[in-house]
Parts: C-alpha cells; sequence; structure tokens
C-alpha cells in the first residue's frame, strides 16, 4: 500500500506538470504563457488576446515581442524565413501587440494584448509566430531598429498564432505510403507515414499503429505520436513498434485521428514478427 501511495504521487505529480507545459513555456529565466493563440475571427473582424511575461531572473530584464511568418518543413521542423521567400499564409501583418517592448522587475509580471484584425473577404486560415526574448539593455526608441539590425538576444521563447474563421470547417487529411525504415543496427521496428492536410484548418492528429494477429486476431496497440499540421502541408512522421511483440503474422494498420467528428484514416501493411 505504502509503494502504491508513492507511485500515485508520483502520477499525479507529472500529469500536472504535463498539464501546465501545454499552455506554459518557461526560458532560462522567465516565463511566458500560453505559448498558442488560437483566433477565429470572422473577415473585417478583430479579436484580442492575452498573454502573461514573468521575470523571474534577480534583476531587472528587458523583453521584446517580435511578429514573425512561420514556415514547417515535413517533419514538423520549424525553417528560417529569408527576405526571398513568399509566405501565401502568414498573418504576420494582421497582429499587433501592446506593449511589444518592456522593462520586468524580479519576479514581476505583465499582461501583454494581442490584437488579431482580419480584413474584409480573408475567410482562409493563417499563422504566424510571437518571438519573446530577453534582450540586453536599451532604450524603448531604439528597440525597433536594433531589433532589424540584430542585437544579441538571450533564449527565446516561441508563441505559435492561428488565426481561422470559425465559419470554415473544411477539416480534411489523409495519411499514406506506409513503409518499414528499420536499419539493420536497430533494436526496435519502425515505419514511416505520410500526413497530408488536404483541408482548409489547422489539424491537430494522433498517429498510432494497430498490429492484428493474422492467426489469432489479436490486437496490439501503439501509444500515439500527437502532431500538428497547417493546411497545404504535409508530415512524415516516424512510428515505433513494441519489441514484445510476440512472433508471427500481423496486419500493420497506421491510424490518422484528427477529432473534429471526422473519420478515422488507415493505410495497412503484412508483417512477419520472427
Amino acid at each position: 500500500m505504502f509503494k502504491q501511495s508513492i507511485f500515485l504521487s508520483k502520477f499525479l505529480a507529472f500529469l500536472v506538470i504535463s498539464i501546465m507545459f501545454q499552455t506554459i513555456s518557461s526560458g532560462q529565466d522567465f516565463e511566458v504563457a500560453p505559448v498558442r493563440l488560437n483566433y477565429n475571427c470572422e473577415p473585417g473582424q478583430n479579436q484580442t488576446k492575452t498573454v502573461s511575461v514573468r521575470n523571474y531572473a534577480n534583476q531587472k530584464q528587458q523583453f521584446a515581442l517580435v511578429v514573425a511568418d512561420l514556415v514547417m518543413d515535413s517533419l514538423g521542423n520549424k525553417l528560417r524565413v529569408t527576405d526571398k521567400m513568399k509566405v501565401s499564409n502568414s498573418c504576420k501583418d494582421w497582429l499587433t501587440i501592446n506593449p511589444s517592448f518592456f522593462d520586468l522587475n524580479p519576479n514581476e509580471s505583465k499582461e501583454i494584448k494581442v490584437v488579431m484584425q482580419v480584413p474584409p473577404g480573408k475567410a482562409e486560415s493563417r499563422w504566424a509566430v510571437i518571438n519573446v526574448s530577453a534582450v540586453d539593455e536599451q532604450t524603448s526608441m531604439t528597440a525597433d531598429k536594433n531589433m532589424k539590425a540584430g542585437i544579441k538576444v538571450k533564449p527565446r521563447i516561441v508563441i505559435r498564432v492561428v488565426q481561422s474563421p470559425s465559419s470554415n470547417i473544411n477539416y480534411k487529411a489523409a495519411i499514406s505510403n506506409l513503409t518499414e525504415t528499420t536499419q539493420p543496427k536497430d533494436t526496435t521496428r519502425s515505419f514511416s507515414v505520410k500526413i497530408a492536410n488536404t483541408g482548409e484548418k489547422l489539424i491537430d492528429a494522433k498517429v498510432y499503429l494497430i498490429l492484428s494477429n493474422l492467426q489469432t486476431a489479436k490486437e496490439i496497440n501503439v501509444k500515439p505520436e500527437r502532431i500538428s499540421v497547417f493546411p497545404g502541408n504535409i508530415r512524415y512522421v516516424k512510428l515505433l513498434m513494441p519489441a514484445n511483440v510476440p512472433s508471427g503474422k500481423y496486419s500493420l494498420a497506421a491510424i490518422l485521428d484528427y477529432g473534429n467528428n471526422t473519420t478515422l484514416e488507415a493505410v495497412q501493411m503484412n508483417i512477419e514478427v520472427k
């Protein structure tokens, strides 16, 4: 009973920390919450959301919030945006931050207003990021100029911003290209699938494996991977098979579940476990 109580306490503590991490992100000596802003403005409307920044350093710090474009590769990694790169799904110019530059004393926090103003006729989903950084001391008058010139900054926290009208309910995605990617030196078999967002809404999806023994019909469900895919983008997701699967012939299915009252999508192949 004593060991069970210790286990339960540790589990509850882990659960609380996991939930907090979804909405709060900490840098080396400051904290930002939330780290994702979801707007659902209709064309011609505006919405205001609030971001909190807290200084945990033992000295006064200056902070800058700068809006930037977000471009991701097929593995979900953020790419560096260059001046020559055309970003067609940006809402960077629709955002206003007040204030975007400020001081915080030790353990002081500040509420920041982030306004989304959607132009008339713009009903598609758009996205961007807000980079929150503690910067070297400077005057507010020169902050904008120095940020463009590339001042030295401390660790930063990124807020992801998504704008998509409530009236747009075109959720659509597909899963395909299930292939084995196991290498000779690997101790666990691995597989890759392609997830394509063919709709007009950001999808937050679960992707997971199900193994069905072709002789016994017994199923093994694998813990899902959680991903986000923007409209028009694709993601390649690596899925690992458990190491203790009994020998036999199996039907291996990769499942895509992206909610929003949509049906599950699947792709499958037959494998043998020796």
